[in-house]
């Protein structure tokens, strides 16, 4: 017994030795959607200031396709050491294992390490169609049907299931055109492909301040600061229609506890940079932070929010 608690503080001296240590060469941060969205910003922001605090690189990886499932499973699949990183997504992490019937990772695949940021979706039209209010949009896909179509960043994403929650609301068809990332889905929207589009609100800012796209409402509980004059669609009386997207640390499972925490402190200390974080609510993100179990909280919490939602509007993808 006296040798077996012996051999244990001998693997807890290792294991934080080596957390001592990290990292000593290049770290991998793998984003599962394409460059210029703001899963993509967040991570070479945050990227850069771990950077400077290990002394080694932090590459950004972007690594897009299945709704962020083909980068997902690749960082699944890494070695647990740390050097392989995951910007966890709210699709990626929970939405990608209510909606789908089969998908390559486990909900258990992943360790958290800690939320970097949250932010909401604001709905977008552009000169295609003849609205300026979220009433005057209701109104006419009415009178057509299936025929107004929005732009999403993909299946499962919250751009696709914030909307989904806004026609149940108002009761209309939308045609949904998803695409691979939120960069090539907003550039449809731009070039007048499709009428609509739900997007971050750090997209949405420079499309707007662009003259490319008006916007109608921002599917918050509140409206966004950058937005003071555009509405909530509570406000315009479709109560419960809210959709944020978040992005978090994340690691293999498996990975040394040790490792996990020294992550999650370096992070922390790189969001409260001030200028990452003026640089972060200049896009209408909110730097958030925490503790693997505060992290651990927050997706259990998503499960519950959006499973029943999932469930009650009968939406799969097979």
């Amino acid at each position: 017994m006296f040798r077996s608690f012996a051999v244990f503080l001998m693997w807890l001296a290792f294991q934080s030795a080596f957390a001592q240590g990290f990292p000593v060469r290049a770290v991998r941060l793998v984003v599962p959607f394409p460059p210029g969205g703001s899963t993509d910003i967040v991570a070479r922001l945050v990227a850069d200031q771990l950077s400077r605090t290990w002394g080694q690189p932090v590459v950004v990886d972007n690594r897009s396709g299945a709704s962020g499932q083909i980068g997902a499973d690749a960082v699944a699949k890494a070695a647990p050491d740390g050097y392989t990183m995951l910007m966890g997504t709210l699709a990626t992490n929970v939405i990608g294992h209510l909606l789908f019937s089969k998908i390559p990772y486990g909900p258990d695949a992943f360790a958290p390490v800690t939320m970097l940021a949250t932010t909401p979706n604001m709905l977008l039209v552009n000169a295609s169609i003849p609205v300026s209010t979220v009433a005057e949009l209701v109104a006419y896909a009415k009178a057509r049907p299936g025929v107004v179509s929005y732009s999403s960043a993909g299946v499962g994403l919250s751009s696709h299931l914030g909307m989904e929650l806004f026609t149940m609301a108002a009761g209309i068809e939308l045609l949904h055109v998803p695409y691979r990332g939120s960069s090539p889905a907003h550039q449809a929207f731009v070039a007048k492909q499709v009428n609509l589009h739900l997007t971050l609100v750090p997209n949405a800012v420079f499309s707007v301040k662009a003259g490319e796209a008006k916007p109608l409402a921002v599917a918050s509980a509140k409206r966004a600061p950058q937005f003071p004059d555009v509405p909530t669609f509570a406000e315009v009386g479709y109560k419960g229609v809210e959709a944020y997207a978040w992005n978090g640390l994340m690691v293999p499972a498996g990975t040394a506890r040790a490792v996990i925490d020294k992550i999650q402190r370096d992070a922390m200390t790189a969001l409260k940079n001030p200028e990452l974080r003026k640089r972060l609510n200049s896009l209408g993100l909110d730097p958030i932070g925490g503790t693997p179990e505060d992290f651990a909280t927050a997706i259990r919490q998503e499960y519950e929010r959006w499973g029943p939602l999932i469930k009650r509007g009968n939406i799969r993808v097979e």
